[in-house]
């Protein structure tokens, strides 16, 4: 093996480390990226970087027009060269895109299949170009590096290290272009939800609006206050829904704001018992799952309507207190309703079937895979605790 032959493979195996050693580099930021367009340009970036060239670009391909598309490029004349097309089955990246191999030239000039510059501001010199071919084996796009910096030539041995970053790149596109392909699915599903709450809520709003009307007709007392309670739980679920249509399909809902706009809703509803009642409402925000969301609203309308139900409150007092309290505590929610009263009766039990509207909220404690405590200190307090 003579000198001059050694130099030159030490010069390549130190060349295929330090690329090497910049792919991966590079190949960590295209991989950590979620978003389509950011993908692109950093890819089209690292290739510029990686092949060591002043420019670089994506072709893609618009098979309606039958045409190659420049959608990202780099080097100083970036802006000029974005958009410009030229026919699939023309120039070097259609060669490439029709066989399916990469093509490098020092000298332009000298390749039959250079299709000529196409901003008069940057004048390729040499190039390398070679294809994104995805699992399925077809060619997404191509990309290419154009004009070696330094003057220098492409070599042979630089194809490897190109079609390696150009596999992670086809890799990095398909996996966005289905992430947002997704995304899209799930904005279209999240507007279809949307107007389905937006729909239920005005239903039941307007069975509620009915129950309201028809209810000052009926003179049977327990017909009256049955038709009461229904119309308390339409509006519960109908706050609840039209919470939800400004969300989206797996977000969450701050139980403390929920609570907050329910309870002036329940407090509004019962003012025809006549009491004077004020209901205050504290804690801070928490989020949780809609479907926990809405069977604690259904429980806290219980409450309050057994609360209003019973008159447990002490008529000694000036003013009549109820308060409901949203907080959380190493891993658990807790939604509290005490009242300034006399206290539940020491025969008070959830479980009873006596009472619908506590068999109600013993089931839906069920559902919640909460718990409730009740005590009097000196006024009723209901306690749920559930994991957050």
């Amino acid at each position: 093996m003579t000198e001059g032959k050694s130099k030159n493979e030490n010069l390549h195996k130190n060349l295929e480390k330090e690329n090497l050693s910049l792919i991966l580099e590079t190949l960590e930021g295209i991989n950590n990226t979620n978003e389509f367009k950011t993908v692109l340009h950093e890819s089209m970036e690292a290739t510029r970087q990686v092949m060591d060239s002043e420019a670089s670009s994506l072709f893609l391909i618009d098979d309606e027009k039958g045409e190659l598309f420049i959608s990202v490029p780099t080097g100083p004349a970036k802006k000029e060269v974005a958009g410009k097309s030229i026919p699939k089955d023309k120039g070097i990246a259609g060669w490439v895109l029709s066989n399916q191999k990469p093509y490098l030239t020092n000298d332009v000039t000298k390749s039959e299949h250079f299709y000529g510059d196409l901003v008069e501001s940057f004048t390729t010199k040499n190039l390398m170009c070679v294809p994104l071919i995805n699992r399925h084996g077809n060619v997404i796009g191509i990309i290419q590096a154009m004009n070696k910096r330094g003057g220098k030539d492409y070599l042979e041995n630089e194809i490897p290290v190109f079609e390696a970053l150009a596999t992670h790149i086809t890799i990095a596109i398909e996996r966005t272009k289905k992430i947002d392909s997704m995304r899209d699915t799930i904005q279209q599903k999240d507007v279809m939800i949307a107007e389905i709450h937006h729909r239920v809520k005005n239903n039941l709003q307007a069975l509620s609006d009915q129950i309201q009307k028809d209810v000052k007709e009926i003179e049977d007392e327990k017909a009256n206050e049955l038709l009461r309670k229904i119309e308390m739980r339409m509006k519960s679920m109908a706050k609840l829904h039209d919470l939800l249509v400004e969300k989206k399909v797996n977000e969450k809902i701050d139980l403390y704001s929920y609570t907050k706009g329910l309870t002036e809703k329940i407090e509004d509803s019962m003012s025809f018992n006549m009491l004077d009642i004020e209901i205050g409402v504290s804690g801070h925000e928490i989020s949780i799952s809609q479907n926990k969301a809405l069977l604690c609203g259904l429980i806290l309308n219980e409450l309050l309507i057994n609360v209003y139900k019973h008159a447990q409150l002490d008529g000694t007092k000036n003013v009549n207190e109820i308060e409901v309290n949203v907080a959380s505590d190493e891993g658990l929610v807790i939604l509290s309703v005490a009242d300034n009263g006399i206290g539940v009766p020491d025969d008070f039990s959830i479980q009873s079937k006596r009472s619908v509207g506590m068999w109600i909220v013993h089931e839906l404690l069920q559902k919640l895979d909460a718990e409730m405590t009740v005590l009097n200190d000196p006024g009723a307090r209901f306690t749920i605790t559930f994991p957050e």
